[in-house]
C-alpha cells in the first residue's frame, strides 16, 4: 500500500520564497504542496479549509504576523504541525510563535536538506526548536511585575529624564528615586537604566 504524502502548506508573502520551497518539496517523493498563503489572515483561512499536515510559516507577514496566525491555527486545529521560519535569531515574534504552539523553528538560510529532514522529524512527533530560542521564549513570556509607581518612573527614564528631573516630577528626593531605580533593576534582573528600558519595551511593559 502506497504511503500517503506529507501535505504541506506554505505561508510567506514573498513569492520567490514560496517558489523556492515548492521546488524543494517537489523533489521529495513523500511530500506535496497543497496550498500557499500570501499573508497571515489567508494562512489561517487556508489552514482551516485544507487541514494540511504541516505549515511552513514565515514570521513576518502582512495582516496577521506568523506568530498571530500560529496561535489562531493551533487553537482551532492543534493537530496541524507548524514550523516557523525567520531571518532573525531571536525576536518577540519568534517567542510568541513558540509559546503559541509552533512545533519547529528554523532560520531561513537553513540548508535545504536540513529543512526537509526537519519536516520529517516534526511529522514524526519531534519538536525542533533550538535551545537558545526556547530560553528566549521563556524569558520573553515571563514578565516581571512592577508597581504602577515603578512603571511611571521607568517611563520617565525611557523619555530620557535624569534622576533629578524624575525626583522633581514625583515630588521626592533624588536619593528616593535612586532607591526606586535600584528596586526596579533588581525586579527586572538588569544592572542599568538602558537595560531596564530595553527589557521593558521588549516585554511591552511600556509603550514604545
Amino acid at each position: 500500500m502506497k504511503k500517503a504524502k506529507i501535505r504541506i502548506m506554505l505561508a510567506d508573502d514573498h513569492m520567490l520564497m514560496r517558489m523556492g520551497l515548492s521546488t524543494l518539496v517537489a523533489c521529495e517523493d513523500d511530500m506535496k504542496i497543497v496550498g500557499e498563503a500570501r499573508n497571515g489572515r489567508q494562512a489561517v483561512e487556508l489552514a482551516l479549509a485544507l487541514k494540511p499536515d504541516i505549515i511552513i510559516m514565515d514570521l513576518m507577514m502582512p495582516e496577521l504576523s506568523g506568530a498571530e496566525a500560529t496561535k489562531l491555527i493551533h487553537e482551532a486545529c492543534p493537530e496541524i504541525k507548524i514550523m516557523v521560519l525567520t531571518s532573525f535569531g531571536t525576536s518577540k515574534e519568534m517567542s510568541d510563535a513558540i509559546t503559541s504552539g509552533a512545533d519547529g523553528a528554523l532560520m531561513k538560510d537553513t540548508a535545504a536538506n536540513d529543512l526537509i529532514e526537519a519536516i520529517r522529524s516534526i511529522m514524526a512527533g519531534k519538536r525542533l526548536i533550538p535551545e537558545r530560542l526556547m530560553r528566549q521564549a521563556e524569558e520573553d513570556n515571563s514578565t516581571p511585575s512592577l508597581s504602577p509607581r515603578h512603571l511611571d518612573i521607568l517611563a520617565s527614564v525611557a523619555q530620557g529624564q535624569s534622576n533629578s528631573d524624575i525626583a522633581k516630577q514625583f515630588g521626592v528626593s533624588e536619593v528616593a528615586i535612586k532607591k526606586q531605580l535600584s528596586a526596579i533593576f533588581a525586579r527586572l534582573g538588569v544592572t542599568n537604566r538602558a537595560e531596564a528600558v530595553a527589557l521593558a519595551l521588549r516585554k511591552q511593559m511600556l509603550k514604545a
